[in-house]
């Protein structure tokens, strides 16, 4: 109970820190008079190298050292790294520095997150671990919300300036320190009561292997004949290249509504409703992601999975348009409800048809591959549409963004009718 609700606070942070950073970059954007847009963008692939760089190799390090300690220092660090950055902000009015922190900060959160999963059957006994993970993911959803509904309040919150804080925007990362303070706290406590095992030969590494450097080559000749492997397994079977497409549209649809969208909520005008108009609207789409999820969880069985998937990426299309030529406030939060009404079933559908397609023997590698090209695809787009705005408006990029994603689910559509004629 101690270390979910510690790490409930933790992500609350996380979503908080995140709402601070959107801020933060308004801020310098009208001091500096920087494009938000392409501040996001560089931000967005900062924030995925981590995984995309050591996402392979982590598990290495995690089951070599003292998970506890992973925990403890993890949290340290990101308290110290997040806290410093409105000094950092303040003091030299440099963007790139901080780029360089949130990297570390994002590096530090994927061994904590890595850790904090395989650390939980120390903590439970096994005929509860459902239960316990069960009880954490509803925390930690409920984290999220408040996270998005009461963090873009907090970090817009004027009444800071009467304590002593300048710019709401620093709250919210004072605020993120704070939790990972709390979180530091539990697992020091915590540490002194788990007792864990230390694994001195890993089963998938050759025991010739002792030193990290010939881990890591270890893992990465391993990485690379699952990625053949399971690149050869994708291009025979049609569902599954369904599902990496739908990555592929996800990912394109996701980065526009970060990069291009976030700036309209908080700067255009029409709208201009700042980064609490960006909580507010995220709180809206999580409703309708909550409710699809009951929804979808009910009914869902009913449909044929491949074209819901593809009517859902379609309707995306038309909504992503429409969101693009309007600015009319109800009408954006009925659109955005129904962005996140759409968004479950697609995660439920790209799981299920990995799990009823996918052999045994290859699912890990199809799951891992398809995370790996999901935070790829994020980063590598989010730099081509922050340059993108150099040349055009954010409105045309994502209306075109909409007009390509309906398209392209129409070219899916077509594969998937083909190939119910093959069967």
């Amino acid at each position: 109970m101690i270390f979910s609700i510690s790490q409930a606070f933790s992500l609350f942070g996380d979503k908080l820190d995140y709402m601070a950073i959107l801020a933060m970059i308004s801020f310098l954007a009208q001091k500096k008079n920087l494009n938000t847009s392409r501040a996001i963008s560089f931000l967005s692939v900062v924030v995925t190298l981590p995984t995309i760089l050591f996402g392979p190799f982590a598990g290495i390090f995690i089951d070599r050292w003292d998970k506890r300690k992973i925990l403890i220092f993890c949290d340290l660090f990101r308290a110290i790294l997040v806290a410093f950055i409105p000094f950092l902000v303040l003091r030299l009015f440099n963007l790139s520095l901080v780029y360089i922190i949130c990297f570390f900060v994002f590096l530090l959160g994927l061994f904590f997150n890595a850790t904090r999963l395989s650390i939980v059957p120390y903590l439970v006994a096994k005929r509860r671990l459902l239960a316990a993970n069960s009880f954490n993911n509803l925390l930690g959803r409920i984290a999220t919300l408040l996270g998005m509904l009461v963090g873009g309040f907090i970090v817009d919150w004027q009444i800071w300036k009467k304590i002593g804080i300048s710019y709401s925007w620093a709250a919210g990362f004072y605020i993120d320190s704070f939790t990972y303070w709390i979180s530091v706290l539990a697992l020091i406590y915590l540490s002194t009561k788990i007792k864990i095992k230390r694994i001195s030969s890993p089963t998938v590494i050759s025991q010739q292997s002792r030193n990290f450097f010939s881990l890591i080559l270890s893992k990465l000749k391993l990485m690379i004949n699952d990625l053949k492997e399971a690149s050869q397994y994708i291009l025979k079977n049609r569902k599954v290249q369904i599902v990496i497409l739908s990555v592929f549209l996800f990912v394109i649809l996701g980065t526009g509504a970060l990069v291009l969208y976030v700036p309209i909520i908080q700067e255009s005008e029409g709208l201009k409703l700042g980064t609490s108009g960006v909580g507010f609207l995220g709180t809206i789409g999580s409703i309708g992601l909550i409710l699809s999820s009951l929804t979808y969880g009910i009914w869902g069985h009913k449909f044929e999975k491949n074209l819901v998937l593809i009517i859902t990426f379609f309707l995306f299309g038309i909504l992503t348009i429409i969101l693009s030529l309007t600015k009319i406030l109800p009408l954006v939060i009925f659109l955005l409800f129904m962005c996140g009404f759409f968004l479950s079933p697609i995660f439920v559908i790209q799981d299920t048809i990995l799990q009823e397609n996918v052999p045994e023997e290859l699912r890990g590698k199809i799951f891992s591959l398809k995370e790996w090209f999901l935070h790829l695809f994020f980063g590598i787009f989010a730099f081509i549409i922050g340059q993108l705005t150099y040349f055009f408006p954010r409105t045309t990029i994502l209306f075109s963004i909409g007009v390509f994603v309906m398209f392209s689910s129409l070219i899916i559509f077509l594969i998937y009718r083909r190939q119910k004629e093959l069967i």
